[in-house]
């Protein structure tokens, strides 16, 4: 019976599969890349355009922590505290409803590991998130500011030119 099932499973999975490729319908992989590449609708901006563009047009951030080992102003005072917060242009503000950017915090439960997710509020969309596994907030909050201002400064600073002489 149990045979029987597997076999059944089996045939509904792989024969739409192998019906939809019929021996006439050959495609190379250049024709198929040309092929995805027109119906896509060039005034569409790609999902990593979009991320881009929600950091550059962002002025405010705002934090949430759904932890009471993480707060917000142990948050907010390690972001203030990074090299390059200053030249970011952003401000903190403590309603995070009302900010451009959102911080949500959190803590996975029984274990020292600080989670962020960065988002656009306007949008939804996820910028950057990540982890830092720490004994209490207080330590995970520095390298956690730091994960956050080096995605932010990944697009909103611009980048030194490569030195070309390759000197000290």
């Amino acid at each position: 019976m149990n045979r029987l099932m597997i076999q059944a499973a089996l045939c509904i999975v792989v024969c739409p599969l192998l019906t939809a490729q019929q021996p006439g319908q050959s495609v190379s992989t250049s024709e198929g890349a040309q092929a995805v590449q027109s119906s896509i609708d060039p005034l569409q901006p790609s999902a990593s355009a979009e991320r881009i563009q929600a950091i550059k047009a962002a002025g405010t951030i705002g934090i949430n922590s759904d932890t009471v080992f993480l707060t917000v102003s142990t948050l907010d005072r390690a972001l203030m505290q990074q090299k390059n917060w200053d030249k970011l242009g952003l401000n903190l503000v403590n309603d995070e409803k009302g900010a451009d950017l959102e911080i949500q915090v959190n803590r996975v439960v029984f274990t020292h590991i600080h989670t962020y997710i960065l988002t656009d509020r306007a949008t939804g969309i996820v910028l950057a998130s990540g982890r830092v596994r720490a004994f209490d907030g207080v330590i995970a909050s520095g390298p956690m500011a730091e994960q956050v201002v080096k995605a932010l400064s990944a697009v909103r600073l611009p980048t030194p030119p490569a030195n070309a002489e390759g000197g000290f």
